[in-house]
């Protein structure tokens, strides 16, 4: 992460580190060590398996450790859909329903702006999407002018009509909420994120990769920190919104995070759900992109980030399990084999499912 610049430190505040089960361990070490086969296999650098809050596995390679800041990809969208439950309850955003253009300024006498921010959380604006192939794409991707280029999509269809997983439905939320803070005396999104969650869960610095030096945030991607602290994220999520306790978000606002929208049962707000199951999971009609999945998972209430090529915090509240991993980019990645390795191996605790 350090290579891309500017960036932004989320200023950790490392407190006890993460419990380790001293003997007993729920999780057998032969399933652990087939976790970490499929996983280097593909590619990965570092995993970590949790089960009711302690570690039951952990592992690294190629120089990586317990500190090593991992590229996270899109798992920021996840944490800045966080920050949202934060701002709500903190007054600064009244609700996800509110118009785009309540937020943003330029937007605020335009259609775009009667968008509401729910739309953009569920990846269904209804925005037009940048090819890959063409100069705007580029110039979201590497250029310093991010949020221009958002500002400037044209409206193709009308919002709630489409699921269609964009970056740029990312940064407008981003923006709206990077607006929202600095009007209630925030400083800024990385120094919220601190306060309202990185802190209260005990985390270690992050970096934000930021657009320019007095710009916005990539909010699409690049909150980059070591894998034991994504642990932490999902332990929060499993816990409701709280993490060692103390309520650190609403409850109300966790549940709303994994409520299927209404245009993709898999997806929440900016953050992916496991069932109903699918062999292959779409990011939208444009993307040639798919995650591949052999099996349903063996529990109905799996939830996740997702970060580009498996990169991965997986939440599976009903067995007490978290899993975070990190890796190269890989484009066989299956979504299903380290979740259901774990469930195999924590059979006992898993309920009958229905799908």
């Amino acid at each position: 992460m350090e290579k891309f610049q500017p960036c932004q430190i989320v200023k950790g505040c490392a407190t006890d580190p993460l419990p380790h089960f001293e003997s007993d361990t729920p999780l057998p070490s032969n399933i652990f060590a087939e976790m970490k086969s499929y996983s280097q296999s593909q590619g990965g650098v570092a995993l970590i398996v949790l089960v009711d809050g302690k570690v039951v596995g952990e592992t690294y390679r190629d120089g990586a450790d317990e500190d090593t800041r991992f590229f996270s990809f899109s798992m920021h969208k996840s944490v800045m859909a966080l920050a949202y439950g934060a701002a709500i309850e903190d007054g600064f955003i009244h609700s996800i329903d509110d118009p785009i253009g309540d937020y943003i300024e330029e937007w605020a006498n335009d259609p775009r702006g009667k968008i509401p921010l729910r739309a953009f959380l569920t990846m269904s604006s209804g925005l037009e999407a940048l090819e890959q192939s063409e100069w705007r794409a580029l110039k979201f991707n590497f250029s310093q002018n991010v949020s221009e280029v958002a500002l400037s999509l044209e409206q193709w269809k009308e919002p709630f009509t489409q699921f269609h997983y964009k970056n740029t439905d990312s940064q407008l939320a981003g923006v709206a909420l990077h607006r929202a803070l600095k009007a209630n005396g925030e400083k800024d999104h990385a120094s919220y994120v601190l306060r309202r969650i990185w802190c209260p869960i005990g985390a270690k610095d992050a970096l934000l990769w930021l657009e320019n030096e007095e710009g916005d945030p990539r909010f699409y991607a690049f909150l980059d920190a070591n894998l034991r602290d994504w642990a932490r994220v999902g332990l929060m999520i499993m816990q409701d919104g709280e993490f060692g306790g103390r309520q650190i978000l609403p409850s109300a606002w966790i549940v709303a995070l994994k409520t299927p929208s209404a245009n993709n049962p898999k997806y929440g707000l900016q953050t992916w759900i496991g069932s109903p199951y699918a062999a292959e999971r779409s990011y939208g009609p444009s993307s040639e992109l798919s995650v591949p999945q052999a099996e349903p998972y063996l529990a109905s209430d799996v939830n996740f980030f997702d970060g580009f090529g498996g990169q991965r915090v997986y939440v599976v509240p009903s067995a007490g399990l978290i899993i975070a991993r990190s890796g190269e980019i890989s484009l066989t990645w299956d979504d299903g084999v380290l979740v259901n390795l774990a469930l195999r191996g924590l059979e006992e605790r898993i309920p009958s499912k229905t799908e």
